[in-house]
């Protein structure tokens, strides 16, 4: 077991430096298991704007206000680059211009979550809209629709479909997250008044459009008073669980979710008595999805509160722990209350901040340790100063934040690269606030620490297995345990010579060299990338493959002409072996994968002696008997049979032998 303590800031961190390390056959790459980008962007309230793409995250206020009291969502590529984001009314694209089609979308951007983005599964340049409406006839009663936003012939989009209908009667409420098979997406809306009050429906999203929905009918009644459809509801980032907030009624309920089915169960259920919370609204998961933090945002003037629940305890709600309250104060002018709540990237939790009447605040709270219990998630304290949060450099917070898909911020407490053998493993910590002391341990007895960094350490493990990798952060004398299982992946095999390191050709023959099923190729010289490479010359080739893990291995082959020949006499008995027997002499053991025929006949056109075996001898012998001196005709043909070989190879020879007595 090799355990690493390293301690952060003034004392001393050591850095070992790794040069000229090189193995033969076993150069590697690795995949690396960081999270998601589609959720680095965020566009919200009154021009703000910040991006996670790099950390720390960066503040820089768009140009116009797009009109997103409340309910917004955003989506980002796979590199952290934003596409596109909505209010659920109009939709703009990456420039902050307004996409072609892209209004009079039947949302509602006074709606709490007015708008999902989704992925269209197989189709790299779709994704779909989900808006969600008010249900408040006759006003409002557009339901919940969903549009399709096309990058095919456009780098900035465009909105091809348009506000096809699902179904009416809907709270103010929606999320989504990945199916269980990795590919598909579950959005889930809930119903809302007399006749939908209880129903819960996940949308089952495929390559196929939106196929077909599981309903479950659990939980509070959403219905009375429209306060109670608005509210947050989220999945957990791994999928198992759903919580939602019924404001007016003062309830908070978490339920199970399966993501296999798309059903809700209570089999471990976690629901607060009415009233015993006034006016929740915004809800989030931490990163480990084991505390669920919810606020309160009050009608009037009272106290704004941010709950924490274990979702480890028995019961989270005997006990709720108020991280942080604030008594509002209209007359005061102390009118700061929290609404949405956002995990990010960076593994923080972000509090939407605003005055009465939807007036903008220019922070945002932030709980800097979410997975820490209690106070030690450390809301707006970071190094033992109180901060004021996460300034918006000009931008505003009003009562929302961007509306993800949960599994995109289904992120580890720390990533690792290069998971390959042979590769130095690096780790990194997501987040990196309040650490005195880091130690890691890499359980293996046999393995390598290579690199001393204590935010960003690298190991190289002894060989390919499962490696429970333990993380401890010490903070004002706490210590907080996260680990993960790393599987360090076996390397592509690659035998190019079929363990031999040098091939023999006859002259003038092709052979066919074989990388083996991979991923990728490529050979030098040459730089071709296909399978098989074809070698006409003598010369050492090499070849690079990969496989789906990004697991580099390479081989190399030495290419020689096979000389070989036939003897002009011998002589049974000869104290010299060499002379004492008639066959091919020379390289062959290089004709293996050859077809292989050698006959003797004596003068008369009888044949004394036949061999496919290139090793086998002529000893002078017919039938037992020992044949006179004199001279004896023979005839060979080596024929390749398709192995190592680009196409069928025939060298025919034929000559005569004198046999001496």
């Amino acid at each position: 077991m090799i355990i690493s303590k390293l301690r952060i800031g003034a004392l001393q961190i050591v850095f070992q430096l790794i040069a000229g390390l090189s193995i033969f056959s076993q150069t590697t790459s690795g995949c690396i298991n960081y999270f998601p980008h589609q959720a680095d962007q965020w566009v919200f309230g009154e021009r703000a704007y910040l991006n996670f793409s790099k950390l720390p995250p960066s503040a820089d206020p768009t140009f116009k206000n797009f009109d997103m009291p409340n309910g917004i969502a955003s989506i980002s590529d796979e590199n952290g680059d934003l596409l596109f984001f909505t209010n659920g009314i109009k939709v703009w694209n990456n420039d902050f211009q307004l996409m072609k089609n892209g209004d009079a979308l039947k949302g509602n951007n006074h709606a709490t979550q007015s708008a999902l983005i989704v992925p269209f599964p197989g189709d790299i340049n779709k994704y779909y809209i989900f808006t969600v409406d008010m249900y408040d006839p006759p006003k409002f009663s557009d339901g919940v629709n969903y549009s399709i936003v096309d990058f095919t012939n456009s780098k900035q989009g465009e909105v091809t479909s348009k506000n096809i209908f699902l179904f009416g009667e809907n709270a103010q409420k929606i999320t989504g997250v990945q199916h269980a098979n990795g590919k598909d997406f579950w959005v889930i809306t809930k119903g809302f008044g007399e006749n939908e009050f209880r129903n819960f429906d996940a949308w089952l999203v495929t390559e196929e459009g939106v196929v077909d929905k599981s309903g479950t009918n659990i939980g509070s009644p959403h219905r009375g008073s429209m306060n109670n459809s608005s509210g947050y509801m989220k999945t957990s980032h791994d999928g198992k669980r759903l919580a939602l907030v019924i404001p007016e009624d003062g309830i908070v309920e978490v339920f199970d979710f399966n993501a296999s089915s798309g059903f809700l169960s209570n089999a471990n259920p976690a629901v607060s008595k009415p009233g015993m919370f006034y006016y929740p609204f915004g809800l989030e998961f931490s990163p480990d999805d084991s505390k669920l933090y919810f606020t309160t945002s009050p009608p009037g003037n009272d106290t704004t509160k941010l709950y924490q629940l274990d979702l480890q305890a028995e019961d989270p709600f005997t006990d709720p722990f108020v991280v942080h309250q604030f008594v509002i104060d209209e007359k005061g002018g102390a009118d700061s209350i929290m609404g949405a709540l956002q995990l990010a990237v960076d593994g923080k939790i972000y509090v939407a901040k605003f005055r009465r009447g939807l007036a903008g605040k220019q922070q945002l709270a932030v709980i800097h340790n979410p997975d820490r219990t209690g106070a030690a998630c450390n809301f707006n304290y970071v190094d033992g100063d109180n901060k004021n949060g996460f300034d918006l450099n000009g931008g505003e917070s009003l009562i929302g934040l961007p509306n993800f898909v949960s599994s995109f911020l289904d992120i580890p407490h720390f990533t690792y690269a290069n998971k390959c053998f042979g590769d130095t493993t690096s780790f990194q910590i997501t987040n990196t606030t309040n650490i005195d002391l880091a130690e890691w341990e890499f359980n293996n007895d046999g393995g390598d620490q290579v690199i001393y960094d204590p935010l960003n350490p690298g190991f190289v493990f002894s060989e390919p297995d499962d490696y429970q990798v333990v993380l401890t952060e010490i903070f004002d004398g706490v210590e907080y345990q996260y680990s993960e299982t790393i599987n360090i992946l076996h390397l592509p095999f690659v035998d190019l010579g079929n363990g031999s390191d040098t091939i023999f050709m006859l002259p003038g023959s092709l052979v066919r060299l074989d990388a083996g099923v991979h991923n990728t190729y490529h050979w030098q010289p040459g730089g071709s990338t296909d399978r098989f490479l074809t070698a006409t010359e003598v010369g050492f080739y090499i070849v690079t493959v990969s496989d789906s893990s990004c697991c580099e291995a390479t081989d190399g082959v030495y290419i020689a002409t096979a000389e070989v020949y036939y003897p002009t006499a011998f002589q049974p008995g000869s104290s010299i072996s060499i002379n004492s027997e008639f066959k091919l002499i020379g390289r062959v053991n290089s004709f293996d994968g050859y077809d292989y025929s050698l006959r003797i006949f004596n003068r008369w056109g009888q044949m004394l002696f036949e061999t496919s075996e290139p090793a086998e001898a002529w000893d002078g012998n017919w039938n037992g008997n020992a044949m006179p001196a004199g001279t004896y005709v023979w005839s060979s043909v080596i024929r390749s049979s398709g192995n190592n070989s680009e196409s069928n190879y025939e060298m025919k020879q034929k000559g005569t032998v004198t046999l001496i007595r």
